[in-house]
């Protein structure tokens, strides 16, 4: 397998560090982006996604650290969730922004670099409600089912320039988010290095293998 360059950005919530331990111990060279990184580093980088500028010069910067991109994985995600009638508009936005926003902006800067280096692969973290109608989930739901219809418009545009992209809809991940809420057990879920296995083996297929969607989820399926 050639060195592939890979930005992930929402790499130091659980599961984009997860990835990002992943990519870097299989060899691959990885850039950490996030709104959480205060000191940065050549291999982690701070980003707003929902900021247009932060995010083209998060790209201007990686390449010339990593050189030219190979992987993008979006992992960067909020969720506010109430009932529809319950949801501020404060909430409704910050959501969209960061979760369907955040993916169109760092999406669009990736295309414009791979159009013209040959392809790569878009990897987007999804959600069981980007498919599955669930209570407690308007805003939350709308915008991964945004990601879902970007997620093919992406691979139907970038199919001639080697440009392959993949929503993984993910169930239950055993994360922080679970910790106050102990009726839930983590042998019910996902892990965080289950998800990572998954991203990992998409990213090193080669391009002339599309991924158009994986859904992974725990045995017992949606909690």
């Amino acid at each position: 397998m050639s060195i592939r360059n890979v930005i992930v950005v929402g790499g130091t919530g659980d599961i984009g560090h997860a990835v990002t331990h992943k990519l870097r111990a299989e060899g691959m060279r990885v850039l950490c982006a996030s709104n959480d990184v205060a000191a940065e580093t050549p291999d982690s980088l701070h980003v707003d996604v929902t900021s247009e500028d932060s995010v083209v010069s998060l790209f201007n910067r990686a390449e010339s650290v990593l050189g030219p991109l190979s992987v993008l994985v979006n992992c960067s995600g909020f969720g506010a969730f109430t009932p529809v009638h319950e949801t501020s508009l404060e909430d409704w936005r910050k959501t969209v922004d960061v979760n369907l926003t955040g993916t169109f902006l760092c999406a669009r800067e990736a295309v414009r670099r791979m159009r013209s280096t040959g392809g790569g692969r878009l990897i987007h973290i999804g959600s069981v409600s980007d498919h599955l109608t669930l209570p407690m989930n308007g805003a939350y739901a709308a915008s991964k089912h945004g990601v879902r219809g970007l997620t093919g418009v992406l691979n139907e545009e970038g199919k001639a320039h080697g440009i392959r992209a993949t929503l993984v809809s993910l169930g239950a991940v055993y994360t922080s988010f679970w910790k106050s809420r102990p009726e839930f057990s983590p042998a019910d879920m996902l892990s965080v290095d289950d998800v990572a296995q998954c991203i990992w083996e998409i990213a090193t297929k080669p391009l002339n293998v599309r991924v158009d969607e994986v859904r992974l989820v725990p045995p017992r399926g949606v909690l």
